[in-house]
C-alpha cells in the first residue's frame, strides 16, 4: 500500500474516478433527459389528440342545442308576438336535454313571456345585452358565464325568433346545465389528476370536473392571452394553484376555449420509475469503475514512482544513470531515455564548467536573496577569494566602490531587478590592491518570467583606462591642430570682408566726385570687421577651452542678409553674379540665435557660392515662414556637388576646392546646431547647389531692432 501515499497515485487515482464518474454522471443525465423529453413530447402529442376530439365534441353539443331550439323557435310566437301554448313541449324539451336547465322566451322588447321552468331569475342586463345582439345578428348567440340572482352560473344559448319575413320578434335562450357540461368533459378525463375545462371569452371557467373552480377567472393568466387569439398548441406551467403539462385549443362554434391536461406529477410518473433504475444501475457501475480504476492506478502509477525516486538520486548525486524499467511499453522507453539525457547532462555540465573556468572575467551566479551560488576562476583571481570561501555567501561582501564618489555599489537594488550594464566601480582584493573594473548583469528567468537567478559578469578594466587616457592626450593634441587650421580658415573670410570695403572705397574714389558718408560707411565697416576678427580669436580661445557660448538673443534675418549683399556688391560685380533677394516680401524675421555667429555663417556659405560660380551666375536667397520656426535658402548655380560627396560636406576637413581647408560648412553647421536649429543641403552637379538654414522663432514678434552687427 506504499503507493497509496504517493502524490502522484493519489492524483491519478482521483483524476480516473474523476472523470469516471463524471462520465457515467453525463450519461445518466442524457439518458434521462432524452427519455423525459421523449415523455413529455408523447405526453403533448396525447393531450392535443384529446383537446381536438373534446374542442369536436364540445362543438357537436352546443350545435345540437342550438338544433333542438331551432326546431321548435318557428311555432312558440304567432304574428301578433303572443306566445302560443306551447308550455308542455319546452317541458319535455328541457327534461330530454341533459344539458338544459332552463327555457327563456322574451318578446322583441325583451320582455319576459314564458320560463320554462318557471320563475326564472335571469339578470335584466345580461338578457338586454342578447336581445340588442340576437336584433341586429338574427342568428344564434352564445354567452359568456351568467350567474342567475340565486347565484347559480350557466351560460345562453339563444336563438332568434323571426317572421315569415324575416322581422326579429323576440328570442329563445336556453340555459345550460354547467354540472352535465363538465360531467360530460371529465369522461375523458387522463387518470386521477387529469382535467378538461371549458373556458369563456372573457377568461371564466365554464365546465371544470372540480365545481368549486367553475367562475374562476383565468383573464390574468397567459394561457387565457393563447385562447382570445385563437391559437392552438401546449402549456406548461402553474395553473389553479397545481403544476399541469397542457393542450389548448378554440371551440370554434361557441369561440371558448378548451384545456386538456394532466398534473406534471402524475405525467411523470414512467420517468421516476426509470431513473431509479438508472440510479441503481449507475451505482453498481460506479463501484465496479473504482475497482478496475484502483487496479489500473497501481499497475501504471508503480513504474512512473520508480523513475521519480531514480530522479530525485541523481539531483542528489547518488546516482549518474538511470536503471531500465522493464514495463514493454512506453514507460520503458521513457527510462531508456533518460538514462541517455542523464547521461548527456552529465557530459554537457562537464563542458560548461570547463568554459566557465577557462572566461578570463569573473563570472559569479547568484540567487534571488544574492547568495553566491558559482564562483569560476577568474573571479577568484580578481577578489582573492576562493570558491570555498565565496560559495554560499553574499555578494554584499564583495567591496566594490563607485568611480563617482558616491559610496559603495547599491546591491539592493541590483536585487530589486535593476541590471547593470557596464557599471564602473573599483573593487579592493584581499590583499588591499586596488582595480577599475566594469560589471555586467543579467538576469535569468523560467518560462512564466518569473526571476530564478542572476549572472554577474566583472571585467578588471584597469589596463584600458590607462589606454583610454593615453587616447584622449592624442585626441586634444589633435584637436589643437584643427583648431590651428580653423582660426586661419575664419580669419579668411574677415580679410574677404577688409579686402572687399578697401576695393570699395578705390571703386568709389576712382570719380571725380566722393562720397564722404559712404567712404565713412565702409571705413567702419573695417573697423567693425577688425574688431570681429578679434572676437575671433576669442571664440576660438574659448573654444580651446570648452567654453562654446551657447547663448541665444532675438535677431533679424532680413537686416543679416541685407547688409551681406551691401557689403559684398563689388564681389558680385567683380564675378558677374546676379543676385535674387526674394525674402523682400517680409519686412523682418526673427529668430533665437547669436548675431555674429549667423553672420558668420551666412557669410561662409555666400562666399563659398560666389567660389562656385567661377564664370558668372545667379544666387537667389529667400526666406519661408513655418509655425515656429524660419527657414533661410541659398541657391546658386554653380558647378554643384557630386552625389556620392553631399552628405559629408558638414564634416571636417572635407572640400570640394583645391585650396580648401573643410572647415567653413562644418563650423556652420556647429554653430546652427548649437543654437537649436537646422542645416542641410541639397545639389545637383551642373546645375547648383541648395543650402537650407532652419532656425526656431521667437517666442512673440517683437519690434524692429535696428541693424545688426554681423562684424562684430
Amino acid at each position: 500500500m506504499k503507493y497509496f501515499r504517493s502524490k502522484l497515485t493519489k492524483k491519478y487515482l482521483l483524476l480516473s474516478l474523476l472523470g469516471s464518474i463524471v462520465s457515467l454522471t453525463i450519461i445518466f443525465v442524457i439518458a434521462t433527459f432524452v427519455l423525459n423529453h421523449s415523455i413529455r413530447e408523447q405526453i403533448d402529442e396525447r393531450n392535443e389528440l384529446m383537446a381536438k376530439t373534446l374542442s369536436s365534441h364540445t362543438d357537436l353539443v352546443i350545435q345540437q342545442i342550438v338544433s333542438e331550439i331551432n326546431s321548435v323557435s318557428p311555432y312558440v310566437m304567432d304574428q301578433e308576438g303572443e306566445v302560443v301554448g306551447v308550455y308542455e313541449e319546452l317541458t319535455e324539451l328541457v327534461l330530454q336535454n341533459a344539458f338544459f336547465s332552463y327555457l327563456n322566451i322574451f318578446n322583441e322588447e325583451g320582455e319576459r313571456v314564458l320560463s320554462v321552468p318557471d320563475h326564472l331569475d335571469f339578470p335584466d342586463n345580461k338578457l338586454e345585452e342578447i336581445r340588442q345582439r340576437l336584433r341586429w345578428s338574427k342568428t344564434h348567440h352564445i354567452s359568456n358565464l351568467v350567474t342567475l340572482e340565486d347565484g347559480t352560473p350557466t351560460i345562453a344559448i339563444t336563438v332568434p325568433i323571426l317572421s315569415e319575413e324575416g322581422e326579429f320578434r323576440g328570442g329563445i335562450s336556453a340555459l345550460v346545465d354547467l354540472e352535465s357540461l363538465s360531467t360530460a368533459l371529465s369522461q375523458v378525463q387522463v387518470g386521477q389528476e387529469g382535467m378538461n375545462a371549458l373556458i369563456d371569452r372573457n377568461g371564466r371557467v365554464i365546465a371544470h370536473q372540480n365545481e368549486s373552480l367553475i367562475g374562476e377567472p383565468l383573464h390574468m393568466h397567459p394561457i387565457h392571452d393563447l385562447l382570445s387569439k385563437r391559437r392552438i398548441g401546449h402549456w406548461e406551467g402553474i395553473i389553479f394553484s397545481q403544476k399541469m403539462l397542457l393542450a389548448y385549443r378554440p371551440v370554434l362554434t361557441s369561440e371558448f376555449g378548451l384545456i386538456v391536461g394532466e398534473t406534471e406529477k402524475q405525467a411523470l410518473v414512467p420517468v421516476v420509475s426509470v431513473q431509479k433504475v438508472l440510479i441503481e444501475g449507475f451505482l453498481i457501475v460506479s463501484f465496479l469503475t473504482v475497482l478496475f480504476t484502483i487496479f489500473g492506478t497501481t499497475s501504471v502509477v508503480k513504474p512512473i514512482t520508480n523513475l521519480i525516486n531514480q530522479a530525485k538520486e541523481y539531483k542528489d548525486g547518488k546516482r549518474s544513470n538511470f536503471a531500465l524499467v522493464s514495463t514493454n511499453d512506453e514507460l520503458q522507453d521513457l527510462s531508456v531515455t533518460m538514462h541517455s539525457m542523464a547521461k548527456e547532462l552529465t557530459n554537457k555540465g562537464r563542458r560548461l564548467a570547463s568554459i566557465l573556468e577557462s572566461i578570463p572575467y569573473a563570472v559569479i551566479t547568484l540567487d534571488q536573496t544574492g547568495k553566491i551560488l558559482t564562483f569560476n576562476n577568474g573571479a577568484e583571481q580578481l577578489t582573492g577569494y576562493s570558491k570555498k570561501e565565496a560559495v554560499g555567501k553574499l555578494i554584499f561582501n564583495v567591496p566594490l566602490k563607485s568611480t563617482t564618489g558616491e559610496g559603495n555599489v547599491s546591491w539592493g537594488k541590483f536585487l530589486d531587478g535593476r541590471e547593470f550594464h557596464e557599471v564602473e566601480a573599483s573593487l579592493v582584493d584581499t590583499k588591499n590592491r586596488e582595480f577599475e573594473v566594469s560589471i555586467y548583469s543579467s538576469r535569468f528567468r523560467d518560462q512564466i518570467k518569473n526571476k530564478v537567478a542572476t549572472l554577474l559578469i566583472i571585467r578588471d578594466v584597469s589596463e584600458v583606462k590607462k589606454l583610454e587616457n593615453y587616447v584622449k592626450q592624442n585626441e586634444r593634441l589633435a584637436s589643437l591642430g584643427q583648431l590651428t587650421s580653423g582660426i586661419a580658415h575664419e580669419i579668411k573670410n574677415p580679410l574677404s570682408i577688409i579686402q572687399a570695403a578697401s576695393e570699395a572705397i578705390q571703386y568709389e574714389t576712382m570719380d571725380g566726385e566722393v562720397d564722404k558718408s559712404f567712404i565713412k560707411e565702409l571705413s567702419n565697416d573695417i573697423v567693425e570687421t577688425t574688431e570681429r576678427m578679434n572676437l575671433l580669436l576669442t571664440d576660438f580661445l574659448k573654444m580651446a577651452k570648452d567654453e562654446h557660448d551657447v547663448s541665444t538673443e532675438k535677431v533679424n534675418v532680413v537686416l543679416i542678409l541685407d547688409e551681406l549683399l551691401l557689403l559684398l556688391r563689388k564681389k558680385f560685380d567683380d564675378h558677374q553674379i546676379t543676385v535674387k533677394s526674394e525674402y523682400q516680401k517680409f519686412d523682418s524675421a526673427y529668430v533665437l540665435s547669436h548675431r555674429s555667429k549667423l553672420g558668420q555663417v551666412f557669410l561662409n556659405i555666400i562666399l563659398n557660392s560666389i567660389q562656385a560660380m567661377e564664370s558668372g551666375g545667379e544666387l537667389s536667397m529667400n526666406i519661408k515662414e513655418g509655425a515656429s520656426n524660419w527657414e533661410v535658402e541659398f541657391r546658386d548655380t554653380g558647378h554643384g556637388i557630386p552625389p556620392s560627396k553631399i552628405n559629408w560636406i558638414f564634416n571636417p576637413f572635407f572640400s570640394t576646392k583645391k585650396e580648401g581647408t573643410g572647415l567653413g560648412l562644418s563650423i556652420a553647421y556647429e554653430i546652427i546646431t548649437q543654437q537649436g536649429g537646422e542645416i542641410r543641403a541639397k545639389s545637383e552637379e551642373g546645375k547648383g547647389t541648395s543650402i537650407f538654414i532652419v532656425l526656431p522663432k521667437c517666442p512673440e514678434e517683437g519690434e524692429n531692432l535696428g541693424e545688426v552687427d554681423i562684424t562684430s
